[in-house]
């Protein structure tokens, strides 16, 4: 791991209902996956496992949760997917960017709304939806 930073997610619900969706097609189409925001990268973290993230949306906290929330820890979940790509011949590229979780359940936004996302020892990234 090069670098650790604080991310957003973008997501899009594509889908009519996507409890309906079989669980295939949601991880071929990398369930609402759409983009995501980056923050400033930061080299080292301590324990991933134990960092805070807060939500906030137009300035109210909609959501926080623990580094450890994500398998344990954020990098069992980058363990399991190099494992799972060395498992069929491939591997993770220098360079590449994964998003390991959220610390927070999915928040749908608005047109005007501004969230912020804050990890502890990763900083803070921002977003407005215009």
């Amino acid at each position: 791991v090069a670098a650790y930073m604080p991310a957003i997610e973008i997501v899009d619900d594509r889908y009519a209902d996507w409890r309906t969706t079989d669980t295939p097609t949601l991880i071929a189409d990398d369930f609402f996956a759409a983009g995501c925001v980056l923050g400033d990268p930061v080299r080292a973290v301590g324990a991933p496992g134990e960092t805070v993230g807060v939500t906030t949306i137009n300035g109210a906290e909609a959501g926080r949760g623990l580094g450890s929330d994500v398998m344990g820890d954020p990098l069992n979940a980058l363990a399991w997917l190099a494992n799972s790509l060395a498992a069929r011949g491939q591997g993770l590229r220098k360079g590449e960017i994964v998003l390991t979780g959220s610390l927070v359940e999915t928040k749908w936004l608005d047109r005007g709304d501004r969230v912020t996302v804050s990890i502890s020892g990763l900083g803070t990234v921002e977003l407005s939806v215009t």
